[in-house]
């Protein structure tokens, strides 16, 4: 949402101001306006160089049109870079490839797009070679800018490319099937022959990549390390129902259709498999352990010697996780271990290995909180290597000569993410990454080095190269807060609440801009509230970052509270929402705000909360079943559970069948005759997401109870609506309603 936001602020309107940013503007008075919250955003962090990968120890690759330009402006290119130097030299030939793909498309419009998207590009291991994909073609390029076509199918789309790990071959998924031609050229073979809207071989589904691997994440394939085999997933696409948008223009508007299943509905059937690469003979593994219509396959890999895919089926609750292998020689499959709980499980990260396959690392909360824990290959325990309050956040690498694993944690505080080493055999864990904030890491080859993207509450995000012991050897790129200094900003105070039963929650408050000592100030609250997912968190927070300093200049106190279901603290605080959402978040909740009140400066008959999505929800559950907000702000909410997708639903609420009585009480649907207070809801009406049809029914029941409520649907856009026009509108009418309100 916020790179398809920064792209309209470039093409359409920034260039023309970016000069006078500092001196002219909003600037002049020390006040934020609306627009500043993505201007200002963009500019201080789209122009950091940004190493996408690492060519060896010593030098990374950059895509963009030099050291300090903006995306999109200009063309980018490939170019290599000395790490400590910053030193740059052209990897690819831009120039030639270019004129070799004209030659061979003629005048083709996708061309310019294309070659400046780093999406469009798959790169070979050695980076050596790479796709560019092009108009629906796939064209095989080496760095001298030489290249060749691959396909000749511009009516069908390609899509999930990848080479194998020796090179030799690039894989990709068209019509439903799975692909493969030889990288020196020649007949594309399909491995998979049946594929169609309703069978997908290799591609993941909507609410797969949603809710399981990761949001725009459909690649449902995977190479084997000797690249003579692909496992695969197939998805049975038939049970599913679809779900339908219609759009607003022209005045016959286009329909889509989507796959989406609702909450205690037909999941698609999943099965996985092995396919030769040489002869194309599938086998499929043994899953009858598992029926059909309650079994998920959630995480996907191979083990280093190819004969074993290793990967973890669950049951659609999710209250359970077997880990599983499966031979590729035979097609049999054998249980490693089942992981269980008292509430849910969730999926865990791939298996890092060890010896070459004798074992392998891998992350679970199975004792509450999430920390590392090493398996053999047998699925024996071998021991844990973490343990504590705190949570190990991922694997970045593993060093088998010093005997030792890289790990980021939040050990030193729940608001920060750090590097860490510790040994293999178990031991004393050793922090690298000094300072505060939060740090996302990429090791170089070796580990004597990593990058860094760092940023804290009020900084926005930098990138360093630092070495093995966390000493900087480089400002890649100097994190930009000189665009911040005109104005006037409150400064962020992090704080600890104990709820009623003294739980620890973490929040964070902004007192208004000239805070006054003993004045009384309106209050607009801040919430997401879904399962682990704290957002009271030392790093840059972006749009909302500002949008919360625009409304502390205005004389708001913006106050964030993470209630304990959301605090990212362990499955072991995070369960108490199990099958009862909305109702465990709402008294953490009144605590946080009942704390605020305490400490004097803030008026309890003028309190609003806003949030959006989970949070949204959370905003309508509040005002339906407690009168301390005067009013809140609903984007995009959920307002019954059995309007949300399966998967991430039934994880915390479980069915329908098993849990009526959970649905019937966290729906504000139900609830909407109790609302108390004012609420602007808002709407995004091609939301393939949350769908319409949740806020619809919300306005019905409240209009059956003889409630009203201000509300404001945004058509065209998806759940994060993402035109910059539509989401100024947003805020400047969230910004009057706490006016008319507070």
């Amino acid at each position: 949402m916020r790179a398809m936001i920064r792209r309209v602020l470039l093409c359409c309107f920034l260039a023309p101001f970016a000069g006078r940013a500092v001196a002219q503007g909003p600037a002049a008075k020390g006040r934020l306006e609306p627009i500043d919250m993505f201007r200002l955003d963009y500019l201080m962090v789209a122009s950091a160089e940004d190493p996408q990968d690492w060519l060896d120890a010593e030098r990374y690759l950059v895509f963009d049109a030099g050291p300090r330009a903006l995306p999109r402006h200009g063309h980018s290119i490939w170019s290599v870079v000395e790490a400590r130097t910053g030193k740059r030299a052209r990897f690819v030939d831009h120039a030639a490839l270019g004129k070799g793909l004209r030659e061979a498309l003629g005048a083709a419009e996708g061309l310019e797009e294309a070659l400046n998207d780093s999406e469009a590009w798959a790169w070979n291991k050695a980076h050596t070679q790479f796709v560019v994909n092009v108009e629906k073609d796939l064209f095989l390029g080496g760095c001298d800018g030489s290249c060749k076509r691959l396909t000749s199918t511009p009516d069908d789309e390609e899509t999930g490319v990848l080479f194998s790990p020796d090179g030799q071959w690039v894989s990709f998924v068209a019509k439903f099937n799975l692909h493969v031609v030889a990288s020196g050229g020649g007949d594309v073979r399909a491995l998979t022959k049946d594929g169609n809207d309703d069978l997908l071989f290799g591609r993941l589904d909507w609410v797969y990549q949603e809710e399981l691997y990761g949001r725009g994440n459909f690649q449902g394939y995977w190479w084997s390390p000797d690249s003579k085999h692909v496992a695969l997933l197939k998805l049975d696409e038939s049970p599913v129902k679809e779900f339908v948008l219609v759009g607003d223009s022209p005045a016959r508007p286009p329909v889509e259709k989507t796959n989406y299943p609702k909450v205690g509905e037909p999941n698609p059937i999943v099965d996985i498999g092995v396919i030769d690469v040489a002869d194309g003979a599938a086998l499929w593994f043994d899953l009858a352990a598992y029926p059909a219509d309650d079994r998920l396959v959630v995480r996907v890999t191979w083990a280093p010697d190819s004969k074993e895919v290793l990967f973890q089926v669950q049951g659609r609750e999710q209250r359970w996780l077997d880990m599983l292998a499966g031979a590729v020689a035979t097609g049999a499959v054998r249980k490693l271990w089942r992981e269980d709980s008292d509430c849910w499980v969730e999926a865990g990260p791939e298996p890092e290995w060890l010896g070459g396959g004798a074992s392998f690392l891998w992350l679970s909360e199975r004792d509450g909180c999430r920390h590392l824990y090493r398996y053999g290959r047998d699925g024996a325990l071998m021991g844990r290597l973490t343990e504590g309050e705190w949570q190990v956040k991922r694997v970045v690498a593993v060093d088998e000569k010093a005997q030792c694993v890289y790990v980021t944690a939040d050990r030193d505080s729940p608001l920060q993410t750090h590097l860490y080493r510790l040994p293999l055999a178990g031991g004393e864990m050793q922090r690298i990454t000094q300072g505060r904030g939060t740090h996302d890491v990429k090791m170089a080859p070796g580990n004597g080095a990593f990058v860094t993207h760092w940023s804290d509450v009020n900084t926005p995000p930098g990138v360093l190269l630092l070495d093995e012991k966390g000493a900087e050897l480089r400002a890649i790129a100097k994190p930009n807060t000189r665009m911040l200094a005109p104005f006037a900003l409150s400064e962020p105070q992090f704080v600890q609440v104990k709820t009623r039963d003294g739980f620890p929650m973490e929040a964070m408050v902004m007192k208004p801009v000239g805070f006054e000592a003993g004045k009384k100030y309106p209050v607009v609250q801040f919430t997401y509230s879904g399962p682990h997912t704290p957002i009271v968190r030392d790093q840059w927070g972006s749009r909302d970052y500002l949008w919360h300093q625009l409304l502390a200049q205005r004389g708001y106190v913006v106050f964030v509270c993470d209630n304990r279901s959301a605090s990212g603290k362990g499955r072991k605080y995070h369960k108490v929402c199990w099958r009862n959402l909305g109702a465990t978040e709402l008294p953490d909740l009144e605590d946080g705000v009942g704390w605020l009140v305490e400490q004097g400066f803030a008026d309890a008959a003028r309190l609003a909360i806003w949030g959006w999505s989970y949070g949204g929800y959370q905003t309508i559950y509040n005002l339906t079943h407690s009168a301390k907000w005067k009013c809140g702000v609903a984007v995009n909410p959920i307002t019954d559970w059995r309007n949300y997708d399966t998967i991430y639903t039934e994880r915390y609420e479980g069915l329908p069948t098993t849990n009526e009585k959970g649905y019937l009480a966290g729906s504000v649907v139900e609830s909407a005759g109790r609302l108390s207070g004012s609420l602007m809801l808002i709407a995004a009406a091609m939301d393939d997401n949350v769908h319409l049809q949740n806020s619809l029914q919300f306005l019905w029941a409240l209009q059956q109870a003889g409630n009203d409520c201000d509300f404001m649907v945004y058509p065209r856009v998806r759940h994060g609506i993402e035109d910059l026009q539509q989401q100024l509108h947003l805020f400047a009418r969230f910004q009057r309603f706490l006016q008319e309100k507070l």
